[in-house]
């Protein structure tokens, strides 16, 4: 949940990235709001990933094709759109 990655698509898009102070919370509401949205997101992909992972790791046998198998399963995930 990398905010540098965050802010690099949001300033794509004319969010406003101030913050108010050391907490890290945005001045404008709507660029916290899709921060929460962010990291919502990206903690649910990743476990996307990680149960298509598990699940090939118990149908594939060597560490090489196990780890090519899932890397194209995580890639698969961004198609599913």
């Amino acid at each position: 949940m990398n905010r540098e990655a965050f802010e690099a698509e949001a300033r794509k898009h004319g969010f406003i990235l101030d913050r108010l102070d050391k907490s890290g919370v945005y001045v404008q509401l709507i660029t916290e709001q899709a921060w929460s949205i962010w990291q919502a997101a990206t903690d649910a992909a990743l476990e996307r990933a990680a149960v298509a992972c598990e699940s090939l790791g118990m149908t594939t046998s060597g560490i090489y094709e196990r780890n090519h198998e899932c890397a194209s399963a995580i890639r698969a995930l961004k198609d599913e759109t």
